[in-house]
């Protein structure tokens, strides 16, 4: 997970406009039942934006930084519009009025999504109506538009992610726990990729530290356009738009190394 400034994302005008009327239904609306009528038939608004949501990692999903080529990727209501369900699985209340809100959506491969489903623990200040500030809630979901939040897991060579906080108590520890089941982001082929990714970055960061160790004795210009050459190898993977850039950027960081910190940066 790194963190999408979805501000950067305004659909089009248009889409706005018809999801602007269609919200003003349903808050219009009479009933419950009524309300979720009109969610129901226009379903198709937010497969709209799939493509556009799709395009902001390049295909990677907004959870997992997995790219999902070849499966139905799902556009996530992340405050989810029929229930929200607590730990224990009962039912908080969903949130109908930010069923056509596009802030709300994210670019989600389905075998999280499904996972997720309904469940959407508050821990207090839960908003029951369109008329209760969202900000004010505080939510046990990590999400990958919020600053912060991203930074609250960690990776091992192995590709494992767990909360980056070890203190069980923490709220940050909590947060990033709930999500890692909840999503299921530990599933085995998410692992095998960070994995990968995680290996190939620790061994560019140790072989172009051993090139620069030597460099520091003895300068070579063609050892000077090896190390050039690793430096950007480890700047594509660190990219946000490469699969599991979150757990390279994680190997750069642990390394202790400047250079290598720099480029998590500059990623």
């Amino acid at each position: 997970m790194i963190y999408i400034n979805i501000d950067n994302h305004e659909p089009e005008e248009d889409w706005l406009n018809r999801a602007d009327v269609l919200t003003a239904s349903l808050l219009a609306a009479g009933s419950a039942n009524e309300r979720m009528q009109i969610i129901e038939d226009n379903e198709d608004m937010w497969g709209e934006l799939k493509q556009h949501f799709c395009n902001v990692l390049h295909r990677k999903c907004w959870y997992s930084e997995s790219v999902n080529d070849f499966a139905h990727c799902h556009v996530d209501h992340f405050r989810p519009k029929g229930r929200a369900l607590a730990e224990d699985g009962t039912d908080q209340g969903g949130y109908w009025w930010l069923a056509f809100n596009w802030r709300n959506y994210r670019y989600s491969a389905p075998a999280g999504n499904i996972r997720k489903r309904d469940y959407f623990h508050v821990n207090a200040n839960k908003a029951i109506s369109h008329t209760d500030a969202l900000e004010a809630e505080d939510i046990r979901f990590l999400d990958p538009c919020e600053p912060g939040d991203p930074e609250k897991l960690k990776f091992n060579n192995e590709g494992v992610v767990s909360p980056k906080n070890e203190e069980t108590s923490t709220r940050d520890y909590i947060q990033a726990e709930y999500t890692i089941r909840r999503m299921n982001l530990n599933m085995q082929g998410l692992v095998e990729g960070r994995r990968d990714n995680y290996r190939k970055a620790a061994i560019l960061i140790r072989e172009t530290q051993e090139l620069l160790a030597l460099q520091s004795i003895n300068y070579d210009m063609a050892r000077h356009q090896a190390i050039k050459s690793k430096q950007k190898s480890l700047l594509d993977l660190a990219n946000k738009f490469s699969p599991y850039s979150a757990a390279v950027k994680y190997c750069l960081k642990e390394s202790g190394l400047d250079w290598a910190l720099n480029i998590a940066i500059a990623a």
